[in-house]
């Protein structure tokens, strides 16, 4: 009856559809306010109250000064330049909304507050787009007599000079707004895409984590019962995280949702992950190393490395981390070192923990066969343990790999790796060691740079000439050093020689013996006087003394084949 008054009362106006909505957005925001929800219906005496309050139109109003009721904010879409944030806020604080704006600038320039502020608003404010929100922005009462006498929010006349002022905001704004009425429009068919985008992104997380869960079981972390446990609560959470989305998203409605005491179970596998994980972390609370150190005699100037590739079937296997060494020391020993490290809640445990490791090496006075995998026991717990091999060569040794070795630069010293690309196990990789380094020999390497001498001849031209880390090495090559801010400017005068030797460094040249000499030449010919002999300098001239003189590579050799030579 009430809205069948208002309704009359509109007859003749010309924005009767408006002005009629607009009451009763009104009374719908006055009846949300009364929690009917616990209630579970309103009564009549609430509905008058309601009534009474919003009125009629052509009823007296109440004595409600105009700015009496506190002012809220909105955003102003009809003023905006991006937004409506500024013009929301002046309306609010009844202000310029040219002034706001250059406050907003101000704050920008002070490490980006205006633009924090500006989103943190934009996103919080709704927007003024009817005659209540218009009302609750001046402070005025929103009755049915206000609601029809207040004008719908106009755009300002000087608001298309502030739009040409803060034309670049200007643009933005009108961008966001054609692609915010874009998706909008399009809501619908972008969402059916996202949705089954991400039906197929948990599929394919379904697929890994079964895959994780195999793993995980194999880790040995925990004993098979506490593992089997943490999958199975694993599991549950992954399939109640499906459910949910299949019925949320998939099912046609009515349909029936997922009971709130199997979500509320979740609670239990998440508490059995914390326990998992501190009682994880306390295991892992203290980690020592053990060194094992052997000597050999080699019958002659060959060692022969064998890196087995078998894989041992063992429930639990890693693989060994090598390195093959040659220090600049008098012995002539061929020396092993295994580091075994594990983790444990106490040394004791640790050491525990260490000796449930095992790892076979075999040495026959010229063979050195090491396996690639280390096991535990059987009844032994993954606590991070770990094998190492360092591999100590004497000087002028002839090695034969059945893998490449690959140098690493350590913090001191230049290291081998043995690496495992190769398949091709009749395969040989000679090498010969000397002055702290493994030289590959034999066929293409005799008159050119291997790719490991080469790595480190690059590595010491820029320790020498460039103030960086190591890893900025290619840029330094790659680039002519006038252009270079890493280059020390200590050897600026002999930038035009130390150019030249980079260009005989450069990635996509081939590197000759007889490039050395060029290369020592230059460095000679630089003007500083070094206190020492420079590194650069010595290792070239060690380079060119591995690469000419043969009586240096066959030296201790006796007693090998002639391929070997």
């Amino acid at each position: 009856n009430y809205l069948q008054k208002i309704r009359a009362q509109l007859e003749d106006d010309e924005c009767a559809d408006e002005i009629y909505k607009d009451i009763e957005l009104r009374i719908a925001e006055l009846l949300y306010g009364l929690h009917s929800d616990e209630k579970k219906a309103i009564t009549q005496e609430q509905l008058d109250e309601v009534i009474e309050q919003v009125g009629f139109i052509e009823g007296e109003e109440e004595s409600v000064e105009a700015d009496s009721l506190p002012r809220k904010s909105y955003l102003e879409p009809q003023n905006r330049i991006l937004a409506g944030v500024c013009a929301g806020l002046a309306t609010r604080f009844k202000v310029p909304a040219f002034i706001i704006r250059i406050v907003f600038l101000a704050l920008t320039a002070l490490f980006g507050l205006g633009v924090i502020l500006y989103l943190i608003f934009w996103f919080s404010l709704d927007p003024n787009s009817n005659r209540n929100s218009a009302l609750a922005a001046q402070g005025k009462a929103r009755t049915a007599k206000q609601i029809a006498a207040v004008e719908s929010p106009k755009e300002s006349p000087l608001n298309t000079l502030q739009r040409i002022l803060f034309l670049p905001f200007s643009i933005i704004g009108t961008l966001l707004t054609v692609i915010g009425s874009h998706f909008r429009n399009r809501r619908h068919g972008y969402w059916l895409i996202a949705k089954n985008l991400i039906a197929l992104g948990l599929l394919f997380f379904t697929i890994l984590f079964s895959v994780l869960v195999y793993e995980f079981n194999q880790s040995r972390v925990f004993s098979t019962f506490s593992a089997w446990l943490l999958s199975a609560c694993a599991i549950y959470i992954v399939v109640l995280i499906l459910a949910v989305y299949w019925k949320e998203f998939y099912l046609a409605k009515p349909r029936t949702k997922v009971d709130k005491k199997l979500k509320q179970g979740a609670l239990i596998p998440a508490a059995v992950f914390v326990f998992a994980i501190t009682f994880t972390n306390l295991a892992h609370k203290e980690h020592e190393s053990e060194y094992i150190e052997k000597e050999f005699s080699l019958k002659s100037g060959l060692l022969n490395l064998k890196f087995d590739e078998k894989r041992i079937e063992e429930q639990y296997a890693e693989t060994v981390a090598y390195q093959v060494v040659n220090r600049n020391n008098a012995s002539e020993k061929l020396v092993l070192k295994i580091e075994y490290s594990a983790s444990g809640k106490t040394l004791d445990e640790v050491k525990y923990n260490i000796e449930m490791i095992n790892y076979e090496f075999d040495f026959d006075g010229e063979t050195l066969e090491l396996d690639k995998y280390w096991t535990l026991e059987d009844d032994a717990i993954n606590r991070s343990q770990n094998v190492n091999v360092i591999i100590e060569v004497p000087q002028d040794v002839m090695v034969r790999s059945n893998r490449q070795l690959d140098v690493r630069r350590g913090k001191q010293e230049y290291f081998y790796t043995a690496s495992h690309y190769y398949s091709e196990s009749s395969r040989q990789f000679n090498y010969i060691s000397a002055n702290g380094f493994v030289h590959e020999v034999g066929e293409g390497t005799l008159d050119k740079l291997s790719e490991n001498e080469r790595q480190v001849l690059n590595n010491k031209f820029c320790e020498e000439f460039f103030i960086s880390d190591l890893w900025n090495c290619s840029y330094n090559i790659r680039n002519a050093v006038d252009d270079n801010y890493r280059f020390d400017k200590a050897f600026e005068n002999d930038a035009e020689n130390i150019n030249k030797i980079r260009e005989f460094l450069l990635p996509d040249r081939s590197l000759f013996v007889s490039n050395l000499n060029e290369i020592k030449q230059l460095i000679q010919a630089i003007s500083i006087e070094y206190s020492t002999k420079s590194k650069l300098q010595a290792h070239i001239e060690h380079l060119i003394e591995v690469k000419y003189h043969t009586d240096f590579m066959t030296v201790n050799l006796k007693g090998t084949d002639e391929a070997s030579r």
